[in-house]
């Protein structure tokens, strides 16, 4: 069944390859060994994100540091009422642009979409373990990926705080195949994917959750502040007085991305606070003219914009109404670099 976005009735097309686990056999005993050394540090940080009824209580800056990247999922299904308080909440999240159409569309037989996946990725080790799928289009145009990161996270973060477990997905599926599953228009983009359902915080859960972090950069470890965010030039450091700036700011730091490549940067200015992404292209973040770094500093926008408003700050991010190549030439931000928006404080 898919809810929303629902086109036509989908058929289902191909076969689940299988070779698949005799291929990953060498990633099985790679991700054992290092879900091992990482068992008990990750024990603790697991059992504190999610309760064991899946209510948790937690405000959004909780939800923000607690946040993981679930991989492998028990077998049992969330309740159709929570599914679609998680769609609501994709539906209802902030845009930095209402003219850029996007939807939110439930897969509740997760199978349906872990088939039309990569062979590692779509397999019971991982993603295929889901119940559930999240399936985010939107129409192609300026600002369409900062725009996805920034709503999406804010479904993901939702779920979060209902003790569900999620994982953005961008490149690891076929767009041809989804797109045609769910009938979607031409200028209509399958843009992520996330997984729904409840964690599997068993040793094998583990594993799969670390599956990818081997080959992430720095397996996973956020980069410090001090290189991501900067004062009012380029390298300079950050007002050290201003500890609600410093929260938001360690907030964003925490966002998900490719790879973990963290191209996100922040520039404390009197104009505001402006985000930028790094240019440069790294474990394929651009596919077929979709650039996931911006998707990237979008969730770290989100991340920005929600903990600030929870401690009572009034202000958003704009991405028109400036020039960008004017600003990063006055704060001598680096060529391989492009500035994307800027939060005004009022």
């Amino acid at each position: 069944m898919i809810i929303p976005g629902k086109v036509g009735e989908p058929h289902l097309t191909g076969q689940v390859f299988r070779t698949a686990h005799i291929a990953v056999l060498p990633v099985y005993v790679i991700v054992l060994i290092y879900g091992c050394r990482r068992l008990v540090a990750c024990m603790h940080a697991e059992a504190i994100c999610y309760n064991g009824d899946g209510q948790p209580d937690m405000d959004i800056r909780t939800a923000i540091h607690r946040r993981i990247s679930v991989r492998h999922y028990q077998a049992r299904t969330v309740p159709d009422n929570l599914l679609q308080a998680v769609i609501a909440a994709g539906e209802d999240s902030l845009a930095l642009d209402n003219g850029i159409a996007v939807r939110f569309h439930l897969v509740k037989e997760g199978q349906l979409i872990a088939r039309r996946m990569t062979v590692l990725t779509g397999t019971k080790l991982l993603f295929g373990s889901a119940p559930h799928f999240i399936v985010a289009t939107s129409e192609e145009k300026p600002f369409f990926m900062l725009n996805m990161g920034f709503r999406m996270e804010q479904l993901i973060l939702f779920a979060t705080q209902q003790g569900l477990g999620t994982c953005w997905i961008g490149g690891m599926f076929r767009e041809a195949r989804i797109a045609e599953f769910l009938g979607l228009p031409e200028r209509e983009r399958v843009i992520v994917l996330t997984p729904i359902g409840y964690p599997d915080t068993s040793l094998m859960g583990k594993a799969a959750r670390d599956i990818i972090e081997v080959g992430a950069r720095n397996f996973g470890r956020r980069k410090p502040l001090w290189e991501i965010a900067f004062g009012e030039r380029w390298g300079a450091p950050l007002p050290a007085d201003d500890a609600g700036l410093l929260e938001a700011l360690e907030c964003a730091r925490r966002a998900p991305s490719w790879a973990n490549t963290q191209p996100w940067r922040f520039l404390v200015s009197p104009e505001g606070i402006i985000a930028m992404a790094e240019l440069r292209q790294r474990y394929l973040n651009i596919r077929a003219g979709k650039h996931y770094r911006r998707l990237d500093v979008g969730i770290a926008m989100a991340h920005f914009f929600l903990a600030a408003r929870e401690m009572g700050w009034r202000g958003g991010w704009s991405v028109t109404g400036f020039d960008p190549a004017a600003i990063a030439q006055h704060y001598a931000v680096p060529e391989d670099h492009e500035v994307l928006s800027i939060y005004r404080r009022r």
